[in-house]
């Protein structure tokens, strides 16, 4: 459907000269996308024995998304840790694998072949998988092997292989779609550049603000490419610089970014996408540029945003004139907005920060297995950085 129109009628004749209006921070006749409910921002349920508790399998555990799940797991009261599934650390100690724990304060499952998860959940071992595999290994394991992928209540993928809603994944950005969410069986976690996008142009996109194509720009940290050793990502590689890549529009993000868009907006949004590499571990910080179909003042901008994600306990817009930063939420499943226009109103300006292996992965898919399992949202999830 096509949204609604923002603000008062047009009547002067050459729009360029006419000054930016102001529009409402809850347009009138905003699509039922635009309608959000803030979440329930309880620590834990008020008697966390009487909660359903659910006993989950990490695949891919030695990956960067797979420790930080794992990490996060270990300290919800409502998740069992029962397997850790990884080639080749198999038979080691967890301790070994995730480094930084004391097993001393925590009972930790030994690392298993990824081959035994078939057993384990038939036997009901298991109830819930989270798959932290690279793009195409979780699809390709569910084929071969269909009494793992059938035989457990819940996944959640973490890879690229259903975020097109393939297998019937729910697309899992709560922000914008928190409703499917709920008791969700099979969740397609977002990528880490397009859950920063969506959060950034989210507002404009479901109040038809968006004149295409949207123009995105974003660097990220050395973990977004995963674990595996290779030379590009290796110190003396990386360190002291910065380098663009896939800017061609052949970065595989660049597909979910527009799909997510035009969902929001109705209509097909084009983007142009630049990613770069930057010597640091984590974070993603992220600048969106996009014309606008009718000039918007920065102060009309910015509430907009904030009457968007009022509620929203991991999004926070900053104030006037701050810009967000990847150290102010780093370690956190928090992303901070800053918005405003340029250009007399007619260019739109966001920026968005956000832990890439956190809000970009692990910790926003423990919010969705929160949501699809009943429990608040919050359960469980660090709302702060760590930014020393």
């Amino acid at each position: 459907m096509n949204p609604p129109a923002v603000g008062s009628p047009v009547t002067t004749p050459d729009a360029a000269q006419m000054a930016p209006e102001a529009v409402p921070a809850s347009p009138p006749g905003a699509p039922a996308s635009a309608v959000h409910h803030a979440p329930s921002t309880d620590a834990a349920p008020a008697d966390t024995r009487a909660a359903a508790r659910a006993r989950v399998a990490v695949l891919g555990a030695a990956g960067y998304t797979g420790q930080e799940f794992a990490r996060l797991a270990l300290a919800h009261p409502g998740l069992e840790l029962v397997a850790l599934a990884s080639r080749e650390h198999a038979g080691r100690p967890a301790g070994e694998l995730l480094p930084g724990l004391d097993p001393r304060a925590l009972a930790l499952p030994r690392v298993c072949e990824p081959a035994a998860l078939g057993d384990l959940a038939a036997g009901g071992g298991f109830d819930t998988l989270v798959a932290c595999l690279p793009h195409g290994a979780w699809r390709e394991m569910a084929a071969q092997n269909p009494t793992l992928a059938a035989g457990v209540t819940r996944v959640v993928d973490l890879s690229s292989d259903h975020r097109d809603g393939a297998g019937g994944y729910a697309y899992g950005l709560p922000e914008a779609f928190r409703a499917a969410l709920a008791g969700a069986t099979r969740i397609a976690n977002p990528g880490c550049y397009p859950t920063a996008a969506a959060l950034a142009l989210l507002p404009a996109a479901e109040d038809g603000w968006l004149d295409s194509p949207v123009s995105i720009t974003a660097i990220s940290g050395v973990s977004g490419a995963g674990r595996a050793p290779s030379l590009r990502t290796s110190f003396v590689e990386l360190e002291g610089g910065a380098a663009i890549y896939q800017a061609d529009g052949s970065h595989p993000h660049v597909a979910e970014i527009e799909r997510q868009l035009g969902r929001l907006a109705g209509s097909a949004v084009d983007v142009a996408f630049a990613p770069m590499l930057v010597p640091m571990a984590r974070g993603i910080l992220l600048t969106a540029t996009a014309r606008l179909r009718r000039p918007i003042t920065p102060e009309a901008a910015r509430d907009r945003w904030v009457a968007r994600y009022e509620g929203e306990p991991f999004v926070r817009v900053l104030e006037p004139g701050a810009w967000p930063e990847t150290r102010a939420v780093r370690a956190s499943n928090r992303c901070d907005l800053a918005v405003t226009t340029l250009h007399g109103g007619r260019t739109l300006r966001v920026a968005a920060a956000l832990d890439n292996l956190v809000k970009g992965a692990a910790g926003q898919a423990l919010q969705n297995l929160n949501l699809a399992l009943g429990w608040p949202e919050t359960w469980a999830l660090p709302v702060h950085g760590t930014p020393w």
